[in-house]
């Protein structure tokens, strides 16, 4: 998630990549992200990257916040953004004490084509300078929007793990018309660009999804057959499943 926010930075030329310093575990991830763009390293110290910045990004695992504890307490006056699933403000600011602002935001990995879908909340009021960065930043993933922290969980698991769902249905979508006698190839470009164009119709349309569904579905036809075979296997009721399952899954993250 974090070279997909570097590089969305990078694409939309919101920032050059000497601007953007990076560290990971052992460097490795940070060192090859510097390489492909130019980016600096500040190898594995996060004091030098504290010193460094202006802007922090907290992309490690969430599990992690514990043992990162005594880093992220050195960060002072600083803009703050978590991308920690499941990890509150209350939390963050127990570690960070003396940041200037904090921001708890999930983006997801569509931002790094500038297709993304990232949202945000906070406990104070945003300054126009902070705000300004924040809206810079994000707004060269994608679509923003700004929500109550409670609804950070949902959001996560609709938005945050979503674009997995997307490309397993795109998987799933594939195999199929592999299995019904297309080459592996063509049932994949079939895949991509029917799962795109329809989203792009979604999106474009002004018409709901619904009524867009209904327009191709004719009665006793082909389309109409397959949606009986997904309404006979529960599918609504399988996505909501896969939704409960992930933001229960950021509410437990957010306990550890």
């Amino acid at each position: 998630m974090a070279s997909a926010m570097m590089r969305g930075l990078i694409n939309k030329q919101v920032v050059k990549p000497e601007q953007l310093y990076c560290i990971s575990e052992f460097g490795r991830g940070a060192g090859a992200f510097s390489k492909k763009t130019g980016a600096n390293t500040c190898g594995n110290s996060s004091s030098d990257l504290i010193a460094a910045s202006d802007i922090l990004v907290l992309a490690f695992k969430p599990q992690q916040l514990e043992t990162q504890a005594s880093q992220v307490a050195e960060i002072n006056n600083r803009l703050v953004l978590s991308i920690l699933a499941g990890t509150s403000l209350d939390k963050l600011q127990k570690h960070i004490p003396n940041a200037g602002t904090l921001v708890r935001t999930m983006p997801n990995t569509p931002g790094r084509i500038g297709a993304g879908m990232t949202a945000f909340c906070t406990k104070d009021r945003l300054g126009d300078t902070d705000r300004k960065a924040l809206v810079a930043i994000l707004g060269s993933l994608g679509d923003v929007i700004e929500i109550e922290e409670d609804l950070m969980d949902v959001h996560t698991a609709v938005s945050g793990s979503g674009p997995a769902y997307v490309f397993e249905m795109i998987v799933a979508l594939a195999e199929a018309g592999t299995k019904e006698g297309l080459s592996s190839d063509l049932a994949l470009q079939s895949a991509k660009q029917t799962v795109l164009g329809a989203a792009a119709l979604a999106r474009q349309a002004d018409e709901t999804p619904e009524e867009l569904r209904n327009q191709v579905t004719s009665k006793g036809g082909t389309t109409a057959a397959g949606l009986q075979a997904m309404a006979e296997g529960n599918f609504r009721n399988l996505i909501h499943q896969t939704v409960q399952a992930a933001k229960q899954r950021s509410i437990e993250m957010g306990k550890e």
